[in-house]
């Protein structure tokens, strides 16, 4: 119940102060490998 409420990721994320430019950064990176998978999964749907 703990995990699926998402307070143990929650605790590790506030555990050490980050930067407000790690943050935009981290969330920048996130962002990219999301779409870098979802143009792979449109490739590989191309290809049939």
């Amino acid at each position: 119940m703990v995990e699926k409420e998402g307070i143990i990721r929650e605790y590790k994320r506030r555990e050490y102060f980050e930067k407000p430019s790690t943050i935009k950064n981290r969330k920048k990176k996130a962002l990219e490998r999301k779409q870098m998978k979802k143009l792979r999964k449109a490739q590989s749907l191309n290809r049939y």
